[in-house]
């Protein structure tokens, strides 16, 4: 059939968005015949994406300035359409095309949602249920001649929401469901301005850099380049309390636990008498392998950095080690300028030669650490070595027990890994033990700018001997377990589960300047409130790294395994135990077909992805013994898994996410196995997407949908804890039919849902709905085996 003047499809309806969550609907493009959906979202590309947003007290006015390139052959005109921020009370409105003027008009939830549906049912693509339920901002855009850029300017002012003693601020930038090419830039830039001293700044979606100018002021921003934004920017603020600032923020279902993330943040500029005096002792691995690549040059720097970077009521220790372990001096000195000078002249004589004596150099730091202080003050060991231990003794559980003889409550150890010759065990476990963290110098890696950031970070302490309780609510599987200590300039961010709902006193103990101080605020965990979606699956993140350290460290558990894979399942987290993620070991019966036979899994054999072998297509490598944890690998697996537990938003476990999903694709080639970005890239290039777009569009296949995740199986996104029961009693919705909108108008998250993909199964309530595309060709389900 052919078609003329074609209301088109570029939509971009679903190209709609090519915009980042804003969208343009194509009114005429001369072809011959109606383009599929892939193909027509390849005629308009975003260049760049800015957005810049100045926020005074609740008020803010956003300026998005977006750069459009045709890259048809043929002249685009039509409608951009821009789903407004969730609840956002709009207003002041403007729309720019290339410096010129354009009308629009603002629309209410109820119109614009009928809006949103039409585009779906006359291009026949789901992306934008996604924004039904939310205004919209449209206007008739000027043609955008082929081949050629158009740049789009639109300004709007609204009145941001206070919520849970925090502003609130949403900007819609997704375009993942929407785009095939990647937005060529994008950028946010939020200025923050306020009568009052701004405390807690928090992005629970995006990786941000926070630059505060005085108590009053701050600029938060983000960037990133050739990126599909798969989440809207969210950012929250509060202003002074205390010392130390709480805020709290929960989401709960019905009448399951809840979630909560409780953020302390200590003040800016902090007195004199606010600033706990310290003690640093800097450890430094003077063997012969720190002389390659610079090593010993680099570490030289960064430890004099440590030193002089010390307050002057601080005191410091030196300790360097190589086939014996050397004291600068016998026993901590203060800070002054005097000392800390010597202490630059003895690390300028050391010399990288001999072997590695961790168990002495660890003796001697924590011999400095004793001191006869009636009041104990925090102390910080850092240690830092590139080399397996080879003098003393070389048994790294028996130096790990050592080291937890000579335990102190005050003291935390840093360790620092340089390169991959390193013991991991050892490393992760000192640090897990002391209360400290661990970090990693990759080669090719500053060693410098590694220690120099954890300087910067523990110059100030503010509040040690951390203990953080909610009366009342039950409060469980807390994340992070051993509270760190709250410096000036950072934020601790606290998550954990809770039992019971309310308004309830959230209690913060510490010391403060070498007095223990008690902090009390009234908070409220919502009863019923899924807002915040994206909690659950931070704290799953978080408990899932928690959890996969105790088996690296403590050894296996079948119990721990057990939990590792039913949140893995959950909340869609690829980990060696949830390969069926990843890897396809069968496809998922088609509607009104048996369910496959029960396996043995580690979830109980009745997930309807497959997955035998305790959660996964394939069964996972054992840990590895203590004494055999070095290596490239062994580094990753730990940075994934540090980065797991401390993730502060979605964006940033991403990586430990995508190595993961490497490694176990990878495996999958080389058993026969097929991964299920292999499978998805050929489905799209049968669907028309480019080889390199169909590239970029299969890494993907798990998706978040609020507190929920979806696999991609055999072009179908299917919930990704269902059941194969679930499976086979799922009740069949035809794609765009009357009831397939009636399931999208029902709910918060069905829209959401439903635009995965013409085809989704998913759980709404207590019933299971699958949808299916008449349109696709009828293939036959593979037997089950």
């Amino acid at each position: 059939m052919y078609l003329k003047n074609l209301l088109a499809a570029l939509v971009l309806a679903a190209a709609a968005t090519p915009l980042v969550a804003q969208g343009i609907v194509a009114r005429r493009v001369d072809i011959v015949e109606r383009p599929r959906p892939l193909e027509r979202a390849a005629y308009l590309n975003v260049k760049s994406h800015q957005v810049e947003t100045v926020i005074e007290g609740q008020s803010a006015t956003t300026t998005v300035t977006q750069t459009f390139t045709n890259v048809s052959r043929w002249q685009i005109e039509g409608e951009y359409i821009f789903p407004l921020p969730v609840n956002a009370a709009v207003s002041d409105f403007q729309m720019t095309m290339n410096g010129k003027m354009v009308k629009g008009e603002l629309l209410e939830a109820s119109k614009a949602r009928g809006i949103y549906e039409d585009i779906v049912r006359r291009y026949l693509d789901p992306g934008l249920l996604e924004y039904a339920g939310r205004g919209l901002f449209k206007a008739s855009i000027f043609p955008i001649a082929a081949n050629s850029d158009a740049s789009v300017k639109l300004t709007y002012t609204e009145l941001l929401p206070y919520d849970s003693g925090l502003v609130r601020f949403n900007y819609p930038l997704q375009t993942r469901r929407y785009a095939q090419a990647a937005v060529g830039a994008v950028s946010i830039k939020v200025s923050l301005k306020s009568d009052h001293a701004l405390r807690t700044i928090y992005s629970p979606t995006h990786s941000t850099e926070i630059v505060r100018s005085g108590d009053n002021n701050a600029t938060v921003g983000f960037e990133a380049k050739s990126v599909q934004p798969d989440s809207d920017f969210e950012l929250f603020f509060g202003y002074a309390q205390d010392v130390v600032a709480a805020n709290v923020m929960s989401f709960r279902e019905a009448t399951d636990n809840g979630y909560f993330l409780a953020l302390l943040t200590p003040k800016i500029k902090l007195e004199a008498s606010d600033i706990q005096p310290k003690d640093v002792i800097a450890v430094l691995d003077t063997s012969g392998s720190m002389q390659d690549d610079g090593k010993m040059e680099q570490a030289r720097k960064a430890v004099k950095f440590c030193i002089n970077s010390l307050n002057e009521k601080d005191r410091f220790g030196l300790v360097t080690f190589s086939t014996d372990s050397h004291k600068w001096r016998d026993a901590l000195c203060d800070a002054t300028r005097e000392n800390k000078d010597s202490a630059g002249e003895y690390l300028g004589k050391q010399e990288a030669i001999g072997g590695t004596n961790i168990e002495d150099a660890l003796n001697h730091a924590f011999d400095l650490a004793k001191t006869a202080d009636a009041v104990k003050r925090p102390c910080y060991i850092l240690f830092m070595t590139d080399g397996l231990p080879t003098m003393g003794s070389t048994d790294v559980k028996m130096i790990a027990k050592a080291v937890s003889a000579k335990r102190d409550a005050n003291v935390r150890l840093f360790t620092f890994g340089v390169g991959y010759d390193v013991n991991t065990w050892l490393l992760d476990t000192l640090a897990e033990d002391n209360r400290g963290q661990r970090e990693y110098v990759k080669p090719k890696e500053d060693i410098e700018v590694k220690v120099s950031t954890f300087a910067s970070k523990v110059s100030s302490p503010v509040m040690s001997d951390i203990k953080l309780t909610v009366a009342g609510a039950e409060i469980t599987d807390t994340q992070p377990r051993n509270m760190p200590d709250l410096f000036a300039g950072n934020q601790l961010s606290v998550m954990g589960r809770y039992g019971k709902p309310g308004k309830t006193q959230l209690l913060i103990e510490g010391t403060v300047a070498g007095v223990k101080r008690a902090y009390e605020y009234t908070v409220e965990l919502e009863a019923t409130s899924t807002a915040k979606a994206y909690l659950p699956r931070m704290w799953a993140v978080r408990q899932v790294g928690y959890l996969m350290d105790q088996i690296n460290l403590r050894g296996y558990s079948e119990e721990v395994k057990k939990e590792i894979v039913r949140l893995g399942t959950k909340f869609g987290i690829v980990t060696p135990y949830t390969s069926f993620l990843v890897v396809e070991d069968a496809p998922i019966s088609g509607p009104g077909a048996p369910p496959p036979p029960r396996r043995d899994p580690g979830w109980g054999g009745s997930s309807g992805l497959g997955g035998g072998n305790g959660g996964g297509a394939m069964p996972a490598a054992a840990p590895r013994p203590a004494e055999d944890a070095h290596g490239k690998d062994a580094v990753e697996d730990s940075e994934n898994n540090d980065a797991r537990r401390s993730t502060e938003s979605p964006d940033a476990a991403k990586k430990a996410d995508d190595k993961t999903k490497g490694e176990l694709e990878e495996r999958a080639r080389t058993t026969g196995l097929s991964a299920r970005s292999a499978k998805r890239r050929e489905s799209l290039e049968k669907q028309g997407a480019s080889p390199a777009a169909a590239a970029e569009a299969a890494k993907e296949v798990v998706k978040t949908v609020g507190a929920r995740s979806f696999v991609w199986s055999d072009d179908v996104w299917v919930e990704s804890d269902l059941t194969n029961d679930e499976l086979f009693a799922a009740e069949t919705v035809d794609y765009l039919s009357e009831r397939y909108f009636e399931l999208s108008r029902d709910g918060n998250d069905n829209g959401k849902v439903l635009a995965l993909g013409a085809e989704v199964i998913f759980r709404h309530g207590k019933k299971v709905y699958r949808i299916v595309d008449p349109a696709r060709k009828t293939e036959k389900a593979p037997e089950n085996k």
